[in-house]
C-alpha cells in the first residue's frame, strides 16, 4: 500500500507539472479577446465572481482577465478594466443577478475547480442551490494570501445577503483564516454566513507534512504552504490565526473505519493523507465518516448527498 500511495502521488505531481506548463503557455501566448482558455486551474486565482463569470489574477504575470461562462477571455489588463467590462454586462442584463443566498465551493491544495464541479451540480440540481466555484492557485503563496482573494470574492458579491461554504481539504483552512481575519480587522462584508460543510479538513495540520512533505520534490511542486501544515514547523503559528465558525458547520471525513487506515506513516485511521483525528473540530454541529480517499471525497455520491442534507437541514 505504501508503494502504491507513493506512485499515485508521483503521478499526480507529473500531471500538475504538465498542467502548469500548459497554463503558462496559455498565459503568455493566447491573450486574444474571445479566446477559449483552460479556466486557470493552476496559476490563476479568482478575485471577483458573478455566477459563472469571474475576474482572475495571474500568479505568474500579475495581470487580470475576465472569463465568461465558457471560459473565454472577455477582457484583459488591470482589475479595474476587467471589472468595468463585467459591470457593463451586468447593467445590460446579459449577466442575470444572483440570489440572496449562495453556496461557495472551494477546492484544496493542488486541486482545481474541476474537482468540485460534480458536487456543485448536485447541490444545484437536487437542492436548488445557487453555487459559485472559487478557484485559486493553491500552490502559489500562503493560506493568508488565498484568504485575501476569497475576501475579495465575498466583498464583490452583488445582491447576495447570505453565504454558505462547502470546502475540501485546504479550502477549509482558507475559510477559517478568513473568518479570523474578519474578526481581527473588524470590517466584515455586509454578508451573513448560514452554514458550512467541511470535507476532509486538516483542522489540526497534517502529520505527513513533517515527513514526506519535507522532500525536495514536494517542496518544489506544492510550495511554501506545505510547511504551514507541518505540526513541527509552521502549523502552530497558522493555527493561532484560524477561527472556529460561529455558525453551524459539519465535518465529513474518509478513511477505512479501522485502526490502521491507508498509510503507515499516519497514526490511526486515515484517508490516505490525513488522520481522521486531525480532521475533527470542536464545535461542529455534526460529524460523519463515509470512508474513502482524501482527494476523491468530493466525487463520492455519499459525500454529495450528506453535503446537500446538511445545507438543507443542518445535519448529515
Amino acid at each position: 500500500m505504501k508503494q502504491v500511495a507513493q506512485l499515485l502521488l508521483l503521478a499526480k505531481l507529473f500531471v500538475l507539472c504538465q498542467l502548469s506548463s500548459t497554463v503558462l503557455a496559455e498565459d503568455g501566448f493566447l491573450a486574444g479577446i474571445g479566446t477559449r482558455t483552460l479556466g486557470g486551474p493552476i496559476t490563476w486565482t479568482d478575485e471577483v465572481i458573478h455566477g459563472d463569470w469571474r475576474i482572475q489574477r495571474s500568479e505568474t504575470l500579475g495581470h487580470y482577465r475576465l472569463l465568461d461562462p465558457r471560459e473565454r477571455r472577455m477582457a484583459v489588463g488591470t482589475i479595474e478594466q476587467c471589472y468595468c467590462e463585467l459591470q457593463k454586462r451586468r447593467e445590460s442584463g446579459e449577466i442575470p443577478p444572483m440570489p440572496r443566498h449562495i453556496v461557495i465551493a472551494i477546492h484544496g491544495l493542488a486541486g482545481s475547480r474541476g474537482i468540485m464541479d460534480g458536487l456543485a451540480r448536485h447541490l444545484t440540481e437536487q437542492g436548488g442551490f445557487f453555487v459559485i466555484n472559487f478557484g485559486y492557485a493553491s500552490t502559489s503563496g500562503t493560506i493568508q494570501k488565498q484568504a485575501v482573494a476569497l475576501e475579495s470574492v465575498l466583498r464583490n458579491l452583488e445582491g447576495v445577503e447570505e453565504v454558505s461554504f462547502v470546502a475540501h481539504s485546504m479550502g477549509n483552512i482558507v475559510v477559517r483564516h478568513l473568518l479570523y481575519k474578519l474578526e481581527v480587522q473588524g470590517n466584515p462584508p455586509p454578508i451573513g454566513f448560514r452554514n458550512m460543510v467541511m470535507i476532509s479538513p486538516p483542522n489540526h495540520g497534517a502529520e505527513i507534512a513533517d515527513t514526506v512533505g519535507q522532500l525536495r520534490l514536494f517542496q518544489m511542486v506544492l510550495g511554501d504552504v506545505v510547511d504551514q501544515f507541518a505540526p513541527d514547523i509552521g502549523w502552530p503559528q497558522l493555527e493561532r490565526q484560524l477561527a472556529t465558525p460561529e455558525f453551524p458547520f459539519g465535518v465529513i471525513v474518509g478513511g477505512r473505519g479501522n485502526d490502521s487506515g491507508f498509510l503507515p506513516r499516519v497514526p490511526g485511521d486515515d484517508d490516505g493523507l490525513l488522520s481522521v483525528r486531525t480532521q475533527m473540530l470542536d464545535g461542529s454541529s455534526d460529524f460523519l465518516q463515509t470512508g474513502g480517499l482524501h482527494q476523491l471525497m468530493p466525487r463520492y455520491k455519499s459525500v454529495r448527498e450528506a453535503t446537500l442534507c446538511f445545507l438543507q437541514c443542518g445535519h448529515f
